[in-house]
């Protein structure tokens, strides 16, 4: 079961990193396009996913 979490959190934190680092790379952010507001939400939910799981990990672990 945690091997499934912490799957499931590097995949969250993964997707973070490269919606975060594609919308970084993009020169002019005053001028946003509808993929940089995609791969941004995209950023948003897989740091959601991490932060839920990792949240289940620690209350498993503290459960015993």
């Amino acid at each position: 079961m945690e091997e499934r979490l912490r799957r499931s959190m590097v995949g969250g934190l993964l997707a973070v990193v490269l919606g975060f680092g594609a919308f970084l790379r993009t020169p002019g952010a005053e001028h946003v396009r509808a993929v940089q507001i995609v791969a941004l939400l995209a950023a948003g939910m897989g740091l959601g996913v991490a932060l839920a799981n990792f949240l289940m990990l620690v209350r498993l672990r503290r459960r015993g």
